[in-house]
């Protein structure tokens, strides 16, 4: 049998919480090696598991300790490009969260991290996204041995919204080779995200941003994701075990920390640039969408990629702000229309 660890409860209980689990596994019931065989979101490996990038030893069952039993293990890539991401998703939990109880608004994630090697400039976690954008998830970083939140904010200024990295919300540190019992909470009616790390929670707030509202998940993503700034250079090997996701209906609160939006100006190119009618992308992550903002803070076009490209053909000449988000992030890049 398991052992599962309990979250201490440095927060304030807001409301009595009824649980409904979207999604949880503990990997006890697998068969201990390769996870599956096709690695682009082909067929389906153990548990259902879909896999996106690498090949089969970067995805196995291993008994790690006594005290977790099977875990889930993924090896990244030891460079600082797509191919070297690594990502398993299951499917069914999109329609599991929309048949979820009336009133449980509030989506609730544990699962636990193990460092493992510590290599590397890799972000090791979860997080949770619909088909367009990301909305909340929280990662390890290899680099500097702290955790590093997730959320898709809104800007208070433009109104534009946008996945970003966030730093500064814990200042603990964990070294290699160490299991880390971490969550995260996202109440889409108020606009409410909280991390707990090791037993420590805390609300999420970022100058000039609010957190946005009413996005419903439609799938729950174990992810290692290689970062370019500054690059990786070494293959990470990490863990996770004991994940829940559930729709409970009051968020537990705990001390306001203002985060800090990372740079990861890095992580998306944009040429030609000054452009004439078509801009191209290039991420170490996948590319959700683009909006274009002029210099006075008004977005002037906001859609969905299509290869890579953005069409800048009707904009009027001048100098404009390319906003990118991708899977771990959210990029502005200024460029000039010819």
């Amino acid at each position: 049998m398991k052992k599962l660890l309990l979250m201490s409860a440095f927060a304030l209980s807001t409301a009595v919480v009824t649980a409904q689990v979207i999604e949880a596994d503990n990997y006890d019931t697998y068969t201990l090696g390769d996870v599956g065989t096709n690695f682009a979101f082909g067929a389906p490996g153990q548990g259902g598991m879909f896999l996106n990038g690498g090949s089969a030893p970067d995805y196995q069952i291993v008994n790690i300790d006594a005290a977790h039993d099977k875990s889930f293990q993924v090896t990244t890539g030891a460079g600082a490009v797509v191919a070297d991401n690594r990502q398993a998703v299951k499917l069914g939990f999109g329609a599991a969260w929309s048949a979820r109880t009336a009133g449980n608004d509030v989506l609730k994630a544990t699962f636990e991290v193990y460092t493992g090697s510590s290599t590397g400039n890799v972000y090791a976690g979860t997080n949770v996204t619909n088909a367009t954008a990301g909305i909340v998830g929280l990662r390890y970083n290899s680099a500097t041995k702290m955790f590093v939140g997730m959320a898709n904010l809104t800007s208070n200024a433009t109104q534009a919204t946008g996945f970003y990295n966030i730093t500064g919300i814990s200042a603990a540190t964990f070294p290699a080779n160490t299991w880390v019992t971490v969550g995260f909470t996202y109440d889409k009616v108020n606009g409410v995200i909280t991390y707990t790390i090791d037993g420590v929670k805390s609300t999420l707030a970022i100058n000039g941003y609010t957190i946005t509202k009413n996005l419903d998940g439609s799938q729950f993503n174990v992810i290692s994701q290689v970062s370019t700034s500054p690059a990786n250079t070494a293959s990470l090997v990490s863990a996770i075990d004991n994940y829940s996701v559930e729709a409970v209906n009051a968020a537990t609160l705990g001390v306001t920390v203002v985060g800090q939006i990372a740079d990861h100006s890095a992580d998306v190119t944009i040429y030609p640039n000054p452009a004439t009618d078509i801009i191209n992308l290039k991420s170490t992550s996948k590319i959700i969408s683009a909006s274009i903002i002029d210099l006075s803070g008004k977005v002037v076009t906001s859609s969905k990629v299509t290869n890579n490209q953005v069409d800048v053909r009707n904009l009027s000449k001048g100098n404009y702000i390319l906003k990118v988000e991708t899977e771990t992030g959210t990029v502005t890049k200024k460029f000039l229309k010819k």
